[in-house]
């Protein structure tokens, strides 16, 4: 499943990503402190990251095995000069779907212009209530 997600996200192909979650999974991001909660909300965060925020995505490599996995990857964002890293910690369910999904992104300011343009593209106010 995590192979399928990082074809996924490389191709920038938010339907193929929305297949592999689970109806029921939590999306967990370093700038909210609260998950996002089911598959239409997660795919809908998911489409706008791959809609333009997020781009030149390249996996790096999977490590794990059983039902938590981790997915490396680099690319660009949105209103970022230089590449970000990130990586993808993913648990399954026993439908082998993706129910838990966490998501680091570094450097700073790679984060911090993500979270600005989702803010833009979603109309949810940045922690601080900066928008």
């Amino acid at each position: 499943m995590l192979d399928q997600l990082g074809r996924a996200l490389a191709a920038a192909d938010a339907a193929a990503v929305s297949v592999v979650l689970a109806e029921d999974v939590i999306l967990r991001v370093a700038v909210h402190d609260e998950p996002i909660e089911g598959a239409g909300a997660a795919s809908h965060v998911i489409g706008a990251v791959l809609d333009g925020v997020l781009h030149d995505i390249e996996v790096s490599a999977t490590i794990g095995g059983g039902d938590t996995s981790i997915l490396m990857f680099s690319a660009q964002v949105a209103g970022h000069p230089g590449r970000a890293d990130g990586l993808l910690v993913a648990r399954q369910d026993r439908d082998e779907r993706i129910s838990d999904l966490t998501v680091f992104v570094r450097p700073l300011a790679a984060l911090q212009a993500l979270a600005d343009e989702m803010g833009r593209r979603l109309g949810v106010p940045h922690p601080g209530g900066v928008v």
